[in-house]
Parts: C-alpha cells; structure tokens; sequence
C-alpha cells in the first residue's frame, strides 16, 4: 500500500553519501575512503522494504527512514530521496525494515533456566520452579539473568519489554535488575513485583515495606521520558488478603505507575481472579494490563472492555500449561487490541516471531473449527498476518501505555527499528509481513536500534563482552542448579493438595473484599 510522500527534509547538505556494501552496515567510526567522517547525529536506515505499521504512511517496497538522534524525523516512499544526506548510512537492501518489536509480558529473571519448566503444568511450575527459585535467587544472581534477558531479547529484534520482576526478595534485587536493564540498552517498564517469596533472611517485615520500597523504587525511575521507567505486578490476586491487593493498586495510582496483574490464568480455577471484588471497589482502572487471561468468562471480559484495561497474551505457556486457549479472539471481540508476549524461556522461546506465530495460528485453528461444526469449510481467513504483527508492535506499545512513543515507525516516535534480512536470501518475498510473521526467526534479525543506538549489526550484539557473562551466567546457573537439587521433589498428589489450599486461600482473600457489605448497598 502506497503511504503518503514526505518532503525532503530541509536540512545542510555535505557531499552525497554512497550505499555501503550489499549486507554491511558502514559506521560513523569506519568511513569509506570517499566519504569524510559525519555526525552520529543522523542516520538513515535506506533500501530495504519498509513496514512502518502506521496506517497512513504504509508500506515501501524501497523505502528509508531518517533518523535524527533518538527520533525518527522523516519516512520516504522511495530511497533515492535521502541520497544525499549526510548521515550514518544502514544498508537495508534484501531486508525488511520495521518498528522495534515489544514483548508485553517477560520474566527476565528466569532467564538462566532456559527450558527447565519444558515439560511442566502450571501447578507444577508454580510449587517448584517458580517459588522454588524465588526462595533462594540472589540479587547478584538476578542482576546477571535480567541483563542476559534484555540481551536476548534485543538479539531477537524485540526493543521493549515490560519485565515482570516477580523476584525482589531485597531492595538489592530490584537495584541489580534496573542496572542491568540499562547496561543492556533496552527499552523497558521494570514491573516490581509484590510476590513474596520463602526468602531469608528478608528485609521486609510486612506488606508496607514492600511498598514503601515500591516507592523507593518509582523515585530511582523518576524520569518518565528514559529507556528505563517504572511499573508495578500486582500480587497474585487471591494469595494475599484482599486489603493488600488493593493496597498495592491504590499505591500504583499515587505513584502514577503502569500496574500489571496476572489474570485468569487457570482455567477451571478461582485462582487469579476476583475481578467483580475488584471492580465492586473501584480497583479495576484504565491502563491495567491484565496478562494471560484465558480463563475469563463473558461477564468478565465486559468488565475489562468496561474498564479500560489492556491484555497481554503469552500462547506457548498458555498452551503447554493447561491455563487455556490463548484468548486472542475473546480479547478482540471485547473490543481490547491485545499485545504478545514470550513469558519465561524457562518453558518454550524468547523469540517474539514464534509467539505471534503460534498464537495466530492457534486462533485461526479456532476460527476455522468453527466453520467446520457447521459442516462446512472455511471460504476465507479474515486474522490475518499484520493482525498479528500489529500484536507484537502497534498493540502492544499500546498495551504498555507507550503507543505515542513507540511501535511504528512513525515521525516524532522514538526510532526504535530493526532490519529482519532472511538468511537464505535467493528469492525475494511475495508477502513481506507474511514472510515476518510466518517465516523469520532471532537469527533473521540482522539489525536493531533503540532510541537511535545501535544494539546488533550484521546479526551480532554490540557494546558487550558476551564470552564474559556467559562465563557469568554459568555460574550462576551452576549456583541456582544446587539450589534446586536440595529441595524436595514433591509428588503429584502433594502438587494438588498446594494448589487446592491456594484455592482455598483465594476464596477466603475474595470473600473478605466483603468484610464491610457489599459496596454501594445499604446493609
């Protein structure tokens, strides 16, 4: 689809700037011997076909886009109309050019045990991988698996992450998560978590200390315009007493932080919900990102729609876990534009193309099923590959409250951008977005920036020493290994018996948002 034409910029003009090399990205620091050297200042991602994901601008089979330090200054339908600006040039030729993808919904302090939970429900990763690890991860530990989560991440061409920090057993924790976010260069909304953990010994002595290093935390990220902001993830709703849960919703409000939950995520269980308590008291506000929820019912989708709350859908742990189907057509039909999101790679990928993969495939399936119990087949598809697309960029900047900031490649939004340049070259695509969505993988993504900063070139991390911290990370894997041999291994029927007294726990902590009545009723 042809987007409007932008005028050149009007800006000085130095020699003209020759393409580097088919492949090669020319730096600032390496001119070519034609070229004198140029300001950063300036940059221009050229020749590849460009997916802006801005419904007005479109898509350019051989476009660029301008960067001007940390914004994105001008989109062109043809190359040939920056060929003359003085800048830093990205070869994008062969490539695909798209917004920075945002993974709404990722563990990064997981990120060390990629593949333990691989073939775990959610019962039996809660009662071991995940309090199990939480009871004895150190912040020197977790610092090291945030930083090798960022870096995955933006390897995989994903420029924004929310990273649900379930694991802060001590301020230390929170500290060495928000440093390694931003040795990483990513873009994120660190989300403190309120979980509470086996942990000892704990500085906290109650509720209120969490939340008053909640607080704490909020004015070390007190500039809301950094690559870096804050967040909070609720508790999960049903293992704390009623008032701590709203406690932590009201604190979110007054530290005008992103407030996060998960929801519904059992299907067949009261775990995870109490969303009617919730909204009976004024606690379900727009902006709530509610992640998972497949076990929604109708009454409580229109609760959300009613709220203003936003959805973040994780498809392979949904899938594997038992939690349900992942609720992409549910969420839409409520009228909610859903982000994705890879959750843990301690159960399946950190790579957001298979996520959108997966879950658009998996709706579709749906869909189709449909058609095929009225005995008939499906004349058309109607979810189609941009869909999927807008989940992983457009809808899921939104989902994070960022949608004026990032997710298209849209003038005066942050230029966060990548380049998915296939490996296997020999043919060009027929369907770029298709070719994303479908067909690419971590290893396509050949180049990445965020805020304007390189992060990969030629399909390689830059500004870290990674034979370093994988040294690093191996032993801190070694030391969360030994952890997990000395706990015990408990049985199925000991896994089923937690989770019914967490059950049990959650319609006692439901019950008591009535302590007082039923508000708004005389009693």
């Amino acid at each position: 689809m042809a987007g409007r034409p932008y005028p050149r910029p009007v800006m000085a003009l130095a020699r003209p700037v020759r393409p580097a090399q088919h492949g090669r990205t020319r730096s600032a620091e390496s001119p070519s011997p034609e070229v004198a050297p140029m300001s950063n200042a300036r940059t221009v991602v050229t020749g590849g076909h460009v997916i802006t994901m801005d419904e007005q601008l479109g898509d350019h089979e051989n476009g660029a886009v301008l960067i001007e330090g940390d914004r994105i200054a001008a989109v062109a339908r043809d190359a040939a109309e920056f060929a003359g600006v003085d800048a830093e040039v990205i070869d994008a030729r062969g490539g695909l050019v798209l917004p920075g993808m945002v993974d709404s919904h990722r563990h990064t302090w997981m990120s060390l045990m990629r593949a333990l939970s691989a073939d775990q429900s959610l019962p039996e990763f809660l009662a071991t991988t995940f309090y199990g690890t939480g009871s004895f991860l150190t912040a020197a530990d977790l610092g090291t698996a945030a930083l090798v989560g960022a870096l995955e991440a933006l390897d995989a061409g994903v420029t924004t992450i929310m990273d649900c920090a379930d694991c802060v057993n001590t301020p230390e924790h929170a500290d060495a998560a928000i440093a390694s976010l931003r040795e990483a260069g990513i873009r994120a909304v660190y989300a403190y978590g309120m979980q509470r953990y086996d942990y000892s010994p704990t500085p906290f002595t109650g509720h209120a200390d969490r939340l008053a290093d909640l607080a704490r935390v909020r004015g070390v990220l007190a500039d809301d315009s950094a690559t870096v902001t804050a967040g909070v993830l609720l508790s999960d709703f049903g293992t704390l007493p009623f008032e701590h849960t709203a406690a932590e919703i009201r604190a979110a409000a007054d530290l005008d932080v992103l407030v996060a939950s998960h929801t519904a995520a059992a299907t067949g269980s009261i775990l995870l919900k109490g969303l009617r308590e919730l909204n009976d008291h004024g606690l379900l506000r727009p902006g709530h990102v509610h992640i998972h929820c497949p076990a929604l019912d109708p009454q409580e989708w229109r609760l959300l729609a009613d709220t203003g709350a936003r959805v973040t859908i994780a498809p392979e742990t949904e899938m594997q876990m038992g939690m349900g189907f992942p609720p992409f057509r549910a969420a839409m039909d409520a009228g909610i534009a859903p982000g994705v999101s890879t959750d843990i790679v301690a159960v399946g990928s950190g790579d957001l193309f298979s996520q959108m993969r997966l879950g658009l495939q998996t709706q579709r399936m749906l869909d189709n099923d449909r058609a095929h119990r009225t005995g008939t087949m499906p004349w058309t598809i109607d979810l189609t590959v941009r869909d999927a697309l807008a989940w992983g960029t457009r809808d899921g900047a939104a989902t994070l409250g960022l949608g004026d900031r990032i997710g298209s490649l849209t003038p005066g939004k942050k230029a966060d951008l990548i380049v998915v340049r296939p490996r296997m070259d020999l043919v060009r695509s027929s369907n770029p977005v298709g070719s994303v969505v479908l067909q690419s993988t971590a290893a396509d993504v050949d180049t990445v920036l965020v805020d304007g900063e390189v992060r990969k070139r030629h399909g390689k991390l830059v500004g870290h020493d990674l034979d370093a911290l994988r040294v690093r990370a191996n032993a801190a894997l070694d030391r969360i290994q030994e952890g997990h041999a000395a706990m015990p291994r408990p049985s199925v029927e000991g896994i089923r018996a937690w989770f019914e007294t967490a059950e049990r726990m959650a319609t006692r902590a439901y019950g008591s948002a009535y302590a007082d009545g039923i508000p708004g009723m005389a009693h």
